[in-house]
């Protein structure tokens, strides 16, 4: 079994890697797993552990995907917190005209659906996962955080490829090895 995802992945801009420096430094007592700038990622399908058997099929059906799919564009801009806003989960970037990015997800999906992989019923919220949150001692520092970069740019990305991820999970936090890449 492989835990596998699949993902386009982002290469930090040094706003975003300023603005993650800024977070972290305010909230060190906070109990927040940061996501590493390397591991930056727009999660497009997450399959979880997967017989390797499966590889072969779902490596041709997203190259299937990224022969239908374009290079395409979007900025990353503000932020924001998933949960109750009492006690949040999952800290994160926006994404800023997500149209590609969506149109890349629906596209990725359909062409596993033949696999059995089954689109998630939740509506698809493009974001960017910067730090998840275990425990909080003090909202208002965090709500502080938010409202200072609500409307922040940090960037653009061009979007030319997205990849197939392994995730092993170790104490320290999550490594990715790419296992494949598919151009747009």
């Amino acid at each position: 079994m492989k835990r596998l995802f699949c993902a386009v992945k982002i290469k930090p801009s040094g706003e975003i890697t300023d603005a993650i420096y800024h977070f972290r430094e305010s909230l060190t007592k906070e109990r927040i797993n940061w996501v590493s700038p390397e591991n930056l990622h727009l999660t497009l399908k997450f399959f979880g552990d997967t017989p390797v058997r499966d590889l072969d099929a779902i490596v041709q059906a997203l190259q299937k995907a990224a022969s239908l799919a374009s290079p395409f564009s979007f900025s990353i801009k503000g932020c924001g917190t998933f949960g109750n806003p009492r006690m949040p989960r999952v800290l994160w970037f926006g994404i800023d005209q997500p149209h590609g990015l969506q149109s890349l997800y629906h596209t990725v999906n359909k062409a596993l659906e033949p696999l059995g992989y089954v689109p998630d019923k939740k509506v698809f919220v493009p974001h960017l996962t910067i730090g998840r949150i275990r425990h909080l001692e003090d909202t208002r520092i965090l709500q502080e955080l938010l409202g200072e970069y609500e409307e922040s740019g940090f960037g653009k990305v061009m979007v030319t490829r997205f990849h197939l991820f392994e995730s092993i999970l170790r104490p320290q936090g999550p490594e990715y090895h790419i296992l494949e890449n598919f151009s747009l």
